[in-house]
């Protein structure tokens, strides 16, 4: 059952890939991220909802996000190793895509070298820095 919620989250990422193939680097969600901030709040919200580049590239992401902690979980839970070159983070219980847009902005922005790189490793910092997990209560300080 696992494997399906998987399959379906790789397709789900595939077809916002595809909406969003423009987004390539840090710079290129930056600036599609920018111009999403650019709507009005109190414009109409058919506008605010339509398929917008930044908005489409963070719900790819935000999928993918799901399933690797899906995994992590299932990995730990059976007692496997899992192992993930991203920190650990611990998500709001709400975060809109504008809040999220304006984050990405402010951290491009605040790391310019980060531009450079790939799209979806400027997210995941924006929310390594974030929205950092807490430090283990048995950890040594």
């Amino acid at each position: 059952m696992n494997r399906i919620a998987l399959g379906c989250a790789i397709l789900a990422l595939a077809a916002t890939a595809v909406a969003a193939a423009e987004i390539r680097t840090g710079r290129d969600l930056v600036n599609a991220c920018s111009a999403y901030m650019m709507i009005e709040a109190g414009q109409d919200n058919n506008v605010a909802r339509a398929p917008h580049p930044c908005r489409t590239f963070l719900q790819g992401f935000f999928i993918s996000l799901i399933a690797r902690e899906n995994a992590r979980t299932e990995a730990m839970l059976k007692g496997l190793p899992y192992s993930s070159k991203e920190a650990c983070v611990r998500m709001p219980d709400f975060l809109s895509y504008r809040e999220m847009a304006g984050r990405v902005v402010k951290f491009g922005q605040a790391n310019p070298a980060s531009l450079d790189g790939p799209a979806a490793t400027l997210a995941q910092r924006t929310l390594e820095r974030d929205f950092p997990c807490p430090p283990p209560k048995d950890a040594p300080r």
